[in-house]
């Protein structure tokens, strides 16, 4: 996240003691006040979204775990990872077979 710290009761900045009445935003001694960089936290929403779109769009290879994306074609999927060049089934996330090639090639 941003790392805003909030209070869970007026959700203004963190702050020790009672909160203050609605409308009133600063408190006394011994709060202890965050501020929101805009830059970070719109960053750390592209972070955010970019975790979820490769966890959607993506299935890690079986033997390197690293994420890998189908764009088409067939089922047969050689990982990219330097070293790794693991054959692999899109469909059952198995080494790719004889048996994967017969049952489902195209899906």
């Amino acid at each position: 996240g941003c790392g805003y710290v909030f209070c869970r009761n007026c959700l203004q900045g963190y702050h020790l003691g009672d909160c203050l009445p609605e409308g009133t935003n600063s408190h006394t001694s011994g709060s202890c006040d965050y501020a929101v960089d805009p830059n970070r936290a719109a960053e750390a929403r592209w972070d955010e979204a970019s975790k979820v779109t490769i966890k959607v769009m993506t299935k890690p290879c079986p033997k390197c775990r690293t994420p890998t994306e189908r764009d088409g074609g067939c089922m047969h999927m050689v990982c990219t990872r330097s070293g790794c060049s693991f054959e692999w089934c899109w469909i059952c996330q198995t080494e790719w077979t004889r048996d994967c090639m017969g049952a489902h090639w195209f899906g």
